[in-house]
């Protein structure tokens, strides 16, 4: 049995092992990353990519084997996260289980590993549902989808959430019989009414089938693959394959965290403001701590933990006011910050800007189906919230992002040149208003003063 020393072990080479690992070999540090699978992590084999290629080829019309395609774009990006370029960098890559002996001993295999400091970056894991047969029957979820050798005929998604809501769209465009059931009486339950209220008319308008509010469900095998039905709400449906998208639970289990006196609960390991478990040489991030479940906030840890390792005596502490999320369906769907409801709780004051595909010229000119812009700004007209709907809104998103995260006003943008007919243009239009706005405001407490 060796017993060999790193300045930092990284358990896991997702977006926040990677990022860790990474920053600490280019700082000098000797570092040791182990991965149970490929690395890459969950984004690159079972979520971002292989759902965001997929989305792209079909709304492209691609030709040839639509899933076969997708796994060869997972490869060509697996060519700058694997073992060999990890290596080249001068990171030591472990394929192995790691689990904790000790508060900064792992072991892998039959070999311990000593590090000045471990980093805990093991992910999450698709969760199963209690349900009566299903036990008896094959189901389909965001690991086993995209490995799928044929485009099933009809699939019914348990649960509305994010990937029930990107899929669904380009599987009913390539024929699919599509069925979403989720336990919830809206969808986008978080959001405003109004998000969910669209998404809903939209499936229908698709074809695709919704229910919600649905109640107990049981599973059954049948002629077709799978009966699933609820004498709750009087449904029967039949389908070929069922996708659950019924939540993520954190991958903790294995790591015999108590050893290292870390401590966790059902949602994961629990950290302060640093990152820092209740063991002092051990951090964590990413989707094994939350709240936000998203590969860019894995990566946010990772550079906030990467800081502090380098400077520890002016730690830098997460900062999660500023949380931007796209949802790629069809149109896609972003946030940041609050929603109306949320800013009519928390402030006496504020003002809400809107535009629409009316308003639009990019929208008008492309032939945009739908458009939906929404700004909240405080009296100051600092950013609170913004939620877009359209077909980038992802791109739009991320410059009021920007905005909000440096708290500034949103009328400054106003004074940028935007090329036409782009959504910068549109976005513009809306600071010229908070400008307008603004100016008049000023103009008022010169007359009193």
């Amino acid at each position: 049995m060796k017993n060999i020393k790193y300045d930092v072990i990284v358990l896991g080479s997702g977006a926040l092992g990677l990022t860790v690992a990474i920053g600490s070999v280019l700082s000098g540090k000797k570092v040791l990353l182990v991965e149970k699978n490929k690395s890459g992590g969950e984004c690159t084999w079972n979520g971002c990519i292989p759902s965001k290629a997929f989305i792209s080829l079909v709304n492209k019309n691609y030709s040839g084997d639509v899933l076969e395609r997708v796994r060869e774009i997972q490869e060509e990006v697996y060519l700058n996260e694997n073992p060999e370029k990890l290596e080249k960098m001068g990171i030591v890559f472990l394929k192995g289980k790691g689990f904790f002996v000790s508060e900064n001993q792992i072991q892998v295999g039959e070999d311990v590993y000593e590090g000045k400091k471990i980093i805990i970056a093991t992910g999450t894991s698709p969760s199963t549902p209690k349900i009566p047969g299903l036990d008896t029957i094959k189901y389909l979820n965001n690991e086993n989808f995209f490995k799928m050798k044929k485009i099933p005929r009809s699939i019914t998604f348990i649960g509305g959430g994010v990937i029930s809501l990107e899929l669904a769209f380009p599987l009913k465009k390539l024929g699919v019989e599509v069925t979403i059931l989720e336990v919830s009486p809206t969808l986008f339950s978080r959001e405003d009414e109004e998000i969910g209220v669209y998404y809903e008319e939209k499936l229908k308008k698709e074809g695709i089938k919704l229910y919600l509010g649905v109640g107990a469900l049981k599973l059954e095998s049948s002629p077709i693959g799978v009966k699933i039905s609820s004498e709750e709400k009087n449904l029967m449906i039949e389908s070929e394959e069922i996708f659950l998208s019924t939540g993520r639970v954190p991958n903790i289990e294995d790591l015999k965290l108590e050893n290292a006196k870390i401590k966790y609960d059902r949602n994961g390991i629990i950290v302060d403001k640093y990152l820092r478990t209740t063991s002092p040489n051990v951090l964590s991030g990413g989707d094994v701590v939350g709240p936000y479940r998203f590969s860019h906030m894995a990566g946010y840890h990772g550079e906030v933990i990467v800081r502090n390792l380098l400077f520890p005596l002016i730690k830098k502490s997460v900062d999660y006011t500023s949380v931007p999320w796209t949802v790629f369906s069809n149109p896609e769907f972003s946030r940041t910050g609050l929603t109306k409801k949320e800013t009519k709780e928390k402030y006496s004051e504020y003002t809400i800007y809107k535009l629409d595909k009316s308003e639009n010229d990019r929208s008008l000119s492309t032939s945009e189906e739908y458009f939906n812009l929404e700004i909240i700004v405080d009296k100051n007209e600092r950013i609170l919230g913004a939620s877009c709907i359209g077909d980038r809104s992802g791109e739009i998103i991320s410059t009021i992002q920007f905005l909000k995260s440096k708290k500034i006003p949103l009328y400054k943008f106003a004074d940028s040149i935007q090329a036409y007919p782009t959504y910068g243009v549109s976005l513009r239009n809306l600071a010229k208003k908070s400008y307008i706005n603004h100016l008049t405001k000023y103009l008022k407490f010169l007359k009193k003063n």
